[in-house]
């Protein structure tokens, strides 16, 4: 599998040399006759960080980049899409492409730093995306890890309590108590009171 950038320069950013110069650190190289580099990824999401890598790389350069996973912008070398081409796809990405138009009409500046700002909400709303989906996948890992600590604990002779087991599983007490409650009820685990003292073994 591949990740595909094709970059759009503007006289205010860096050059077309130095922006290649900048991904080809990242592993991204030309395709010939196009404005698409490409890099090898192993999978969709190494693609994504790819990508992700490739926004932190251009931050701050006044280079506009569209980027792709799997094919390319440019499906032919040599091809060189219009402006309409272009900015309909600008539109399938939620770009507001009718207030572009008007200012590529009327005011071409104001076009190129109005777009600039569209694309950067547009970068910043993918990478904030990415940033939940990590954070959701690392909580789904600790949660998982936790758990299995929450079984092997519960093995021990004597039982242990919530309290311990939030202790030994990382996991707050709300999360194990509502774990074992469901392990009670399926039967795996049973509850020994002694006094006020409620302990907690696996079957």
């Amino acid at each position: 599998m591949k990740a595909y950038v094709r970059l759009v320069h503007t006289s205010e950013g860096k050059s077309p040399r130095e922006a290649e110069e900048l991904l080809s650190e990242l592993g991204f190289v030309r395709i010939k006759g196009t404005n698409t580099l490409a890099a090898d990824v192993a999978d969709e999401s190494a693609a994504r960080d790819k990508l992700e890598h490739l926004h932190q790389a251009l931050r701050g350069h006044g280079v506009i980049y569209e980027p792709s996973i799997g094919r390319p912008m440019e499906d032919l070398p040599g091809h060189q899409a219009g402006y309409p081409e272009v900015m309909a796809k600008w539109k399938e990405i939620g770009l507001d492409t009718d207030e572009l138009s008007s200012l590529l009409n009327q005011d071409p500046e104001r076009f190129k730093s109005r777009g600039m700002e569209m694309f950067r909400a547009q970068i910043e709303k993918v990478a904030q995306e990415r940033e939940v989906e990590v954070r959701a996948a690392q909580e789904k890992e600790r949660t998982e890890s936790g758990k299995a600590r929450l079984l092997e604990a519960l093995r021990a002779e004597g039982g242990q309590t919530i309290h311990r087991l939030a202790s030994i599983s990382g996991l707050d007490d709300d999360t194990v108590a509502q774990m074992v409650d469901e392990l009670v009820k399926t039967k795996r685990v049973v509850a020994r009171q002694s006094g006020r003292r409620v302990t907690f073994v696996a079957v």
